[in-house]
């Protein structure tokens, strides 16, 4: 059974496309041309355009015909470097490298309440759970006086005035309870390092980043476009065995690349890595 009229257009332009015929906010021909060429009707051509545009691969303008969808997603240092740049402090490493990448506006918004503490979060954290669940954090005594309570510190961040990302941080009350990290204000010295003279050092941690599609609202929240999903990066931090901090960043996979180094990687690694693209043909 051969494939439908559609499916053969989408595939001959997609190929185009991967191949580089067309180039990054370069205009395809219009329905009429490509209608002609691969011998289907109009309509046959707008389905083909549309599946495209549902991949990310092209935007649909009213008027205008289909262009080439282009990219520049910015390079975030996902990990410690010695000597470099800590991504997550606002002021010294997050929006100085938008800025350099040619945004202007850089904001941040910082809300924290304290609320009970839902099935995933308490088993990211160790907490007793809710549902019944077995925790992921390792099995370890907790302090008598831990409980179900979680105090959430989220940051929202915008550029140019559109929601860039989303990042909520979750910590035991125990820990941070009565402390300046129920304060929404910026932190300069970094989360971690008031755990640490809170007692809590930071030891160690996991990440683990995946990709989903958005909610209605967090399309609408983040402006985005057809065909673009949304990395999701969940990070756990112990002090020993116990998990003292759980975040989630959730950020468009069209304008975020997050960047791992190993091994004893320069200082400048953000640098040099700031060209990088997922997206290059």
């Amino acid at each position: 059974m051969s494939a439908p009229k559609r499916t053969i257009v989408a595939e001959h332009l997609r190929q185009a496309l991967m191949s580089g015929d067309y180039q990054p906010g370069e205009r395809l021909p219009h329905e009429g041309e490509l209608a002609d060429r691969f011998g289907v009707s109009r309509g046959t051509v707008r389905t083909a355009l549309r599946t495209l545009q549902e991949e990310g691969r092209i935007s649909i303008l009213p008027g205008r015909g289909a262009e080439v969808r282009e990219y520049s997603p910015i390079v975030h240092l996902a990990t410690g470097v010695s000597g470099g740049r800590d991504s997550e402090r606002f002021d010294t490493g997050y929006a100085p490298n938008l800025r350099a990448q040619g945004y202007d506006s850089v904001v941040e918004e910082i809300k924290v309440v304290i609320e009970e503490a839902r099935p995933k979060v308490a088993r990211r954290l160790g907490l007793p759970d809710p549902s019944g669940s077995a925790p992921a954090s390792p099995p370890t005594p907790l302090p008598s006086s831990a409980d179900q309570r979680i105090v959430v510190r989220r940051c929202d961040r915008f550029v140019d005035g559109v929601l860039w990302e989303s990042q909520t941080s979750h910590m035991p009350y125990g820990i941070a309870g009565g402390t300046e990290l129920m304060s929404p204000e910026r932190i300069a010295r970094g989360i971690d390092q008031v755990l640490a003279e809170l007692g809590h050092e930071r030891a160690w941690s996991w990440d683990v980043v995946g990709a989903r599609m958005p909610t209605p609202a967090e399309t609408d929240a983040f402006g985005l476009r057809p065909g673009v999903v949304l990395l999701v990066q969940e990070r756990v931090a112990y002090a020993g065995e116990r998990a003292i901090r759980f975040t989630e960043t959730v950020m468009p996979a069209d304008r975020h690349q997050l960047l791992y180094a190993d091994g004893d990687a320069p200082g400048e690694l953000l640098l040099l890595a700031s060209d990088v693209s997922i997206f290059e043909i």
